[in-house]
């Protein structure tokens, strides 16, 4: 009986295959990518997306470099010790004002735990797709609501087994899945009575072998109702749709390291690294296999009947017929040249080469000794300077879509409070507060602080100086750029009113003070009339 496959699944299936020819040229670099440098990814080229490929390169240089470069990347963008985002408003009055930066702050911390182990598994996701990116300049990242239930689930999915499409802004527009999972977890995810008679079938048996699925992402057509983008997803067998709904904003995001306008796929430096990786592969081979000739030779034996070994040499032990009567040698090593006239040195700038693709001398400051805490702090900035580029399209590309969609999710769910009733319309933006980020604002926060040092080595000599200088100005440009909790830091307001309430307390405390001196004064004063109209009185007596 041939299938008749429905509308759901042959857009399906004609989206995967149309987008997947887009990747063609792409996909045998990306095999070599996993072969040597991230073997846990593999599959572009095979009939299953989710194939392993299990590959034990002999030379691990790539290895180490690419998993010390993403851990770098971890720490630098999304360090779960510390909050690495925050959200405010372009309105800097608005964002200035008290009650809604205790707003922004409350918002920003609820958001920050819902990226929590406890809700989600965002941070165990998410080093996967930095991973992918510091090897294949490409991740796949899907933030989406787990059915029935309130935990939001993260996943970095394989290359292999995803295609996607790019609206001229960069942004992912339509998004092609083929994977594989059980037939009892396809029930479980779907529903028993969504899935086909063969599939139910295979449920029922408690089949175990794995069946292919599509999963289909694009935008709703104009005129249709319903949210904005359209999800389906089709079995393979049975050709049918097993489940239709919708996102409100795209639940898939497409982070890329560097890559070329109007090009889909980018590039990172796994690819860079890529040429010295197969040279310091095949440079190990070759290395290995003459000391292996050099340890285990051939022999020459004049014919099967005169061994009786059967080809074997056991160290220690005595091969008879080796000699013939007079002596002479039987079994010879075959004359091979053991060296292959590649030197350590050639290797070493292999494994250098590789090193430099990944930044290794300014990721790795582990172990070093004699650096000052400026060295320190210099070698931090030139890699943020040589990255920055990079790191600001990972941040447009993955962890903006990602935390505005985890803001939108909770939003809906009630789980936010609503802003102050003052900053209605106003609108909301993302502010980064990783150490990538603070890297860069610290100059600024610097340069305030050397500021206040000279102005308070002029004022030694000129105290006037210090009236030119604003203390609150320098207090907010100090909070943002040390990204310290906005509840940390009164606003102008209510600075304003402790001071005059000082003042106030100041000016009471000192009256008293003030009508004791003059009584005192006063006294003195009546003391003297009284002095000088006595010594007149005994004048006038005497005469």
């Amino acid at each position: 009986m041939i299938e008749q496959a429905d509308e759901g699944f042959k857009a399906a299936e004609a989206a995967w295959n149309a987008l997947k020819a887009d990747r063609t040229e792409h996909e045998q670099d990306w095999q070599d990518i996993a072969r040597l440098i991230r073997t846990q990814r593999g599959g572009f080229s095979s009939a299953d997306p989710a194939l392993h490929r299990d590959d034990k390169p002999l030379d691990n240089s790539a290895l180490i470099a690419s998993a010390n470069f993403a851990s770098g990347l971890y720490g630098t963008l999304t360090n779960p010790t510390s909050r690495w985002f925050s959200f405010t408003t372009s309105d800097e009055d608005l964002a200035a004002w008290q009650p809604m930066k205790i707003w922004l702050d409350t918002v920003t911390k609820r958001v920050f735990r819902s990226l929590a182990p406890a809700v989600s598994p965002f941070y165990g996701q998410v080093i996967q797709a930095k991973a992918d990116i510091a090897a294949f300049g490409n991740a796949c990242f899907a933030s989406t609501r787990a059915p029935g239930s309130r935990e939001i689930v993260d996943e970095a999915i394989s290359l292999a087994e995803v295609a996607c499409d790019i609206d001229s802004f960069g942004r992912v527009r339509e998004v092609a899945r083929r994977f594989r999972i059980s037939p009892v977890a396809a029930a479980e995810r779907f529903g028993r009575d969504t899935l086909p008679p063969k599939l139910m079938e295979m449920v029922d048996k408690g089949a175990r072998e794995r069946v292919d699925f599509l999963h289909h992402v694009y935008p709703r057509p104009a005129g249709e109702r319903g949210k904005r983008w359209v999800s389906v997803y089709a079995s393979v067998i049975g050709k049918a749709t097993v489940q239709r709904g919708g996102y409100d904003e795209m639940p898939i995001h497409y982070p890329r390291w560097e890559v070329d306008t109007g090009q889909t796929y980018g590039r990172g430096p796994g690819w860079i690294a890529l040429p010295a990786a197969r040279k310091a592969e095949l440079m190990s081979q070759a290395n290995l296999r003459a000391g292996q000739y050099a340890a285990d030779p051939t022999l020459l034996a004049a014919g099967a009947d005169d061994w009786d070994y059967g080809g074997r040499v056991v160290p220690g032990g005595i091969v008879y017929g080796g000699l013939d009567t007079r002596g002479n040698q039987m079994l010879r090593p075959l004359n091979t040249t053991f060296a292959t006239g590649l030197s350590e040195a050639q290797q070493q700038q292999a494994v250098e080469a590789i090193r430099d693709a990944f930044h290794w001398t300014l990721m790795n400051l582990a172990g070093r000794s004699g650096m000052s805490a400026t060295e320190v702090v210099e070698r931090a900035e030139e890699r943020l300077r040589l990255m920055a580029p990079h790191l600001g399209r990972v941040q447009e590309e993955l962890l903006s879509p990602v935390v505005s969609r985890r803001f939108s999710i909770l939003w809906r769910a009630g789980q936010l409070p609503p802003p102050p009733a003052e900053a209605s319309g106003a609108d909301l933006a993302l502010d980064y507060t990783s150490a990538a980020a603070m890297a860069q604002r610290s100059a600024e926060g610097a340069a305030t602080v050397r500021l206040i040092e000279d102005v308070g080595r002029l004022a030694e000599v000129d105290p006037s100086i210090a009236d030119r200088f604003d203390a609150d100005a320098a207090l907010d440009v100090l909070q943002e750029a040390r990204g310290a909790p906005a509840r940390l830091v009164r606003s102008p307001d209510q600075a304003r009113e402790l001071r005059e309430a000082r003042a106030q307390a100041e000016a009471e405390a000192a009256q008293p003070q003030e009508m004791l001196e003059a009584l005192t004064a006063g006294g003195a004063a009546a003391r003297e009339i009284a002095g000088a109209a006595g010594a007149l009185q005994q004048l006038e007596t005497a005469r």
